[in-house]
């Protein structure tokens, strides 16, 4: 046996493994502190040694490599890494052709953490191994909660799978649970999933067992059978699906419920598909069989739903040189919660809408906007609504842009086709508006020396002409009259819709002040501070309909403001509001202050009010928290309390224990919202026992 200087072993190698890759199926690239040849072709590698091939590497202290019969021998601290697994042990017998082999007190690390420890690990192929003696755990290695011990073990990562037999289950390394065969999935594969367990008033105690089904890559499901002590059995099923032009979801529930004597159900779905030629086709559904359904089986928010609304619709849009169009063709249908009969209810069917612009060149821009609805209902006037809206846009900057500004020129022509003629009113009305409008913007800033501090003050100025005739007689199918608003301020129509349109001759302004900072100069900036303000003043005393909208009574409308104030990460408080300097009080005011640090800790404190003599009189304040009691111990709680009932409508309060391996959580609530067919209030809690890897028990 010979050594040769390491200068001259890679030249060495080279021409030794030139041949010997020929007859492997993949290359082998070995490096080391010192490698040599023995006379009977035996390649002795030692020293940080490292192996790379096409899918894998291993290291190790020392490696033997018999040529002819193609089997790599290592020994000391071997280390095999690969995109599925990797495998620390102490020795290793591998045939580099056929890549299978024999792997001696050996740990596998899966790409989501799980580790299987074994005695003695036979390498099938890349993804499949056979062990002898194993220890499996999802756990981190210092915090082992739970394992399952086995004699002998199938790990299938192609089918996703750990199969054991003479299996025990242990729990803090004491076993809960033998069984003859165990099977773990390593990623989605059809199976039973933890129970869900809960108790509440409206639902009694309830243990639902959820069956997993994925037969394909590109779908699945859950089926769950769902006992209540109150209720009944109820069946639910969820169906998902993906493919190259979009997803598809739909689920639906039913329960024969003891309580009420009647058949209950809920059916929703959700599809969007991106089709050839820029064509889309989004439809959404959510039904229920009675309007009690969601206040007797909802677990959120949607128990206080008012409408449920189903819709389809087939859309198209694109740029083509300097024309830009899209359209939209679909249908919608609601369901009204809160009225014994949904006859009267007004349903969509169909709606066709468009838009068209012709950018002419930068500062001029022709535009045309169509819309044309049948509004279908059993009670009731109905029928078709057509509105055209041709009109002209010259924007145009100044000063650099310093200075932008915007005149807009339309008009609205809006036709009726009805197919009940309401009371006091023409056969077939039609009506035509013209409207005017220019906006001007300016921003001023200035910046501190660091380039760290900006502030910019920004007036916006907005008139806007409008020529409407009085519509109270024409049918109202859509249309109310918006309150006052920072999304309708600078508009000259605040009526929703399309059935009226506000006649104006106003003035808006909102005057704008902004301070953003920047940790460094190259860093992306951030609102430390923004204060704006706004009011309109109106020429045209008059209204097109009393009954939606009364004569104001003064050409000064509210004064609104808003406030937001970032002075730190984690920390943010916002108040708007509107302000009658008429008669002197506060129309709305709402006040939110979030605090949350990087530890978890977390509190939310929101107050909403609005008037009686502006709107419907209302006042809630809401309160959420987190407080982390410990480095693993999590508290929560939350509480809606309603000053206009003098009633707490909602209190929730919960305990969670955080551990790298599990999580155990309990939370109790009341909910003081109508509650359907219980007519109580709720009581109730929810418990949650998760363990990393295996699944969760709880609702």
């Amino acid at each position: 046996m010979f050594q040769l200087p390491r200068i001259f072993l890679i030249a060495a190698l080279f021409a030794l493994f030139s041949a010997a890759q020929t007859a492997l199926a993949i290359p082998v690239d070995i490096a080391a502190d010192e490698i040599t040849r023995s006379a009977d072709g035996v390649v002795v590698a030692k020293g940080n040694v490292v192996i790379k091939r096409t899918n894998d590497t291993l290291r190790a202290d020392e490696v033997s490599y018999r040529m002819e019969q193609q089997v790599l021998e290592a020994r000391g601290h071997v280390v095999i890494e690969s995109p599925q697994a990797t495998i620390h042990a102490d020795s290793a017998v591998m045939n580099t052709d056929s890549q299978t082999g024999n792997i001696q007190n050996a740990v596998i690390t899966l790409p989501g953490g799980e580790r299987l420890q074994a005695a003695s690990l036979k390498r099938i192929d890349d993804q499949t191994f056979e062990a002898e003696e194993i220890i499996f755990s999802a756990c981190p290695i210092d915090e082992e909660s739970w394992r399952v011990r086995a004699s002998h073990a199938l790990l299938d990562q192609a089918d996703g799978s750990l199969t054991t037999t003479n299996s025990r289950f242990e729990l803090w390394h004491v076993p809960v649970l033998y069984a003859p065969w165990w099977q773990q999935p390593l990623r989605r594969k059809t199976g039973l999933l933890m129970p869900s367990v809960g108790s509440g008033n409206r639902r009694g105690t309830e243990i639902g067992l959820p069956l997993y089904l994925a037969p394909a890559e590109n779908w699945d499901a859950t089926l769950t059978p769902r006992w209540m002590s109150a209720r009944g059995f109820m069946g639910e099923a969820e169906l998902r699906h993906a493919s190259r032009i979009g997803t598809e979801q739909i689920s639906a529930a039913g329960i024969n419920d003891t309580l009420t004597a009647r058949t209950r159900s809920r059916l929703q779905g959700d599809i969007h598909w991106d089709l050839p030629a820029g064509f889309n086709f989004d439809a959404e559904a959510d039904h229920v069989s009675d309007n009690d359904y969601l206040a007797d089986f909802s677990t959120g928010e949607g128990i206080s739903t008012r409408y449920l609304q189903s819709s389809a619709t087939l859309s198209q849009s694109g740029i083509y040189g300097k024309f830009e169009q899209e359209w939209a063709l679909g249908s919608s249908h609601q369901q009204e919660l809160l009225l014994p009969s949904n006859a009267a209810t007004l349903q969509i069917l169909p709606r066709l809408e468009g838009r068209l612009l012709w950018n002419a060149n930068p500062n001029l821009i022709f535009g045309f906007e169509h819309q044309t609805t049948r509004f279908d209902r059993r009670l009731g006037v109905d029928g078709w609504r057509m509105d055209l809206h041709p009109f002209i846009e010259i924007p145009w900057e100044l000063a650099g842009g310093g200075i932008s500004a915007k005149l807009h020129a339309g008009s609205h022509h809006t036709r009726y086709r009805l197919q009940q003629q309401p009371v006091n009113t023409i056969a077939n009305p039609q009506r035509t508006t013209a409207e005017a409008s220019l906006e001007v913007r300016s921003d001023f800033e200035a910046l501190d020396e660091s380039r760290t501090w900006r502030h910019t003050i920004s007036p916006l100025l907005r008139y806007d002409f409008v020529d409407a005739p009085i519509q109270s007689n024409l049918p109202n199918f859509d249309s109310t009259f918006s309150l006052l608003s920072w999304s309708n301020l600078m508009s000259g129509n605040r009526f929703a819709g399309f059935d009226r349109i506000e006649k104006a001759n106003r003035f808006s302004m909102i005057l704008e002040n902004r301070l953003q900072h920047k940790a460094e100069p190259d860093a992306a900036a951030r609102d430390f501070l923004v204060v704006r303000a706004g009011a309109s003043y109106s020429l045209q005393q008059q209204t097109v309909d009393t009954a939606l909208k009364p004569v104001p009574t003064r050409p000064f409308s509210n004064l609104l403001g808003e406030v937001i104030f970032q002075p730190a990460n984690g920390i943010y408080l916002y108040s708007s509001g509107q302000y009658n300097s008429a008669d002197r009080y506060w129309a709305t005011l709402t006040s939110a202050l979030s605090l949350n640090s990087e530890s978890g800790n977390r509190l939310v404190v929101s107050h909403q009010l609005t008037d009686a003599r502006y709107s419907t009189a209302s006042q809630l304040l809401n309160v959420s928290a987190n407080l982390r009691l410990a480095s693993r111990w999590l508290a929560g709680g939350s509480w809606q309390y309603d000053y206009q009932l003098k009633l707490t409508q909602q209190t929730t309060l919960g305990l969670q224990y955080q551990h790298p391996c599990w999580t155990l959580g309990a939370e109790g609530y009341r909910i003081n919202r109508r509650t359907g067919t219980a007519k109580a209030s709720n009581l109730g809690f929810r418990i949650l026992l998760e363990f990393k890897g295996l699944g969760s028990v709880g609702s």
